[in-house]
């Protein structure tokens, strides 16, 4: 008979059995939750245990790291990501997180989701996301019913935010079903400064479906929007809301909005609101209910502010939507009145609008040096073309055409 091994001769020959079998005490059968190359300057996520916990530690580590101003990724292996809570930190500095959009890291809010944001930074600083596909809790439209039966907004349904922060980059990124904003880039309620400070951002070749809006509106009535912004290049689809740029104090300003094609929304298409120094152009709208541009005053400013300053419409294609281009200078409710100038519509083409109103549409200002020259308006059921309520004496109006005929301002 063979005498049983002793706790210690047990003990000795597992450590033996384990050594042969390759591991070691330190190591373990599962990859670890995140890595980190110092030499590469690369922190890789695995799509492994709990993701929130996981990206949130590694994105805090990148937010305390010593060599803040060396340019880091934060990688993320392809797959699904289920998240139970909101990723994201504070005074991140030269961060990359990174996906291939080949096999994209899918980050999903996951049933049960616990905060607002899928993700969210303030006060950082040259920070860009790239190649990843991000889902929100709200439903997928009946696409039959989209325009005539829209679905209220779930505004604590959002996706990524940035707070004064500055140098954002958002690139050939996916939205789906997010019930208010999919991207917020605004100035934080925290930022101790009154104002804007939320400035150089980027959100360009993205593509948006079922979502509420894209925004730079902010939280409270004492911070504003953001300043140089490029918008260019994204598709939405089923939009519920607008490409909202709003700001409720002034210091919002230079923002393009380019290349863009919103291919159906339940309301509008763009709404600019307290903007100065701001060109949509070559874009396209199509299938909106409403209106596809609306321009007016922020009614939740706290104090009146000049706006509409230099804004230009151009070369941007209309079709089959409710309205065109709407311009209203309201006045704020403390009484200030705006005077927006060198306001411009030029070689824009109209066709199949089904609402009552102009398509081209300005009220409450004279408009000083207002420039509406080269559109052209096909099967306007309306026959309404161009609207200008006071119109100042600078006004340039040329060449514009309804089924190639000239035509003058109402």
């Amino acid at each position: 008979m063979i005498a049983a091994p002793s706790q210690k001769t047990g003990l000795l020959l597992l450590t033996a059995l384990i050594s042969m079998a390759g591991f070691s005490h330190a190591e373990s059968p599962c990859p670890p939750t995140y890595t980190v190359d110092s030499t590469t300057h690369t922190v890789t996520i695995h799509n492994t245990g709990d993701a929130s916990t996981q990206i949130n530690n590694a994105l805090t580590y990148l937010a305390n790291r010593t060599d803040k101003n060396t340019p880091w990724l934060l990688k993320f292996d392809g797959g699904k990501y289920y998240l139970s809570k909101r990723i994201g930190a504070d005074r991140l500095q030269n961060v990359s997180l990174v996906s291939e959009r080949n096999n994209p890291a899918i980050l999903i809010k996951a049933q049960g989701f616990n905060t607002e944001y899928l993700f969210s930074t303030r006060f950082s600083r040259n920070i860009s996301i790239k190649g990843f596909d991000f889902y929100g809790l709200s439903r997928v439209y009946n696409q039959a019913n989209y325009t005539s039966d829209p679905q209220a907004p779930v505004w604590v349904d959002q996706g990524l935010y940035f707070g004064s922060s500055n140098g954002v980059i958002i690139n050939m990124n996916r939205f789906f079903s997010f019930g208010n904003a999919a991207v917020r880039i605004t100035t934080t309620e925290r930022d101790p400064v009154p104002g804007v400070n939320s400035f150089n951002s980027q959100v360009t070749q993205n593509y948006f479906n079922n979502v509420f809006q894209v925004t730079t509106t902010s939280n409270d009535t004492v911070h504003g929007g953001s300043a140089n912004y490029l918008f260019q290049g994204n598709t939405f689809d089923y939009l519920r809301g607008s490409v909202k740029f709003a700001s409720r104090t002034s210091g919002a300003a230079n923002v393009f909005i380019r290349y863009n094609a919103i291919r159906s929304s339940s309301t509008d298409g763009i709404e600019i609101v307290g903007y100065n120094n701001l060109e949509v152009s070559h874009n396209i709208f199509q299938n909106i209910a409403r209106n596809a541009v609306n321009c007016y005053s922020n009614g939740r400013s706290s104090t009146g502010f000049q706006w509409g300053d230099n804004i230009s419409f151009k070369n941007n294609t209309v079709n089959n939507t409710g309205g065109g281009f709407r311009f209203s200078a309201d006045s704020f409710p403390d009484g200030f009145k705006p005077v927006p100038t060198h306001v411009s519509f030029a070689d824009n083409k109209f066709s199949n609008l089904t609402g009552n109103a102009p398509v081209i549409t300005l009220l409450n200002s004279v408009f000083p040096g207002l420039t509406v020259i080269n559109n052209q308006f096909s099967n306007i059921p309306s026959k309404k073309y161009v609207y200008i309520q006071q119109k100042a004496a600078d006004t340039t109006f040329q060449n514009n055409r309804a089924e190639n005929k000239l035509i003058n301002a109402s």
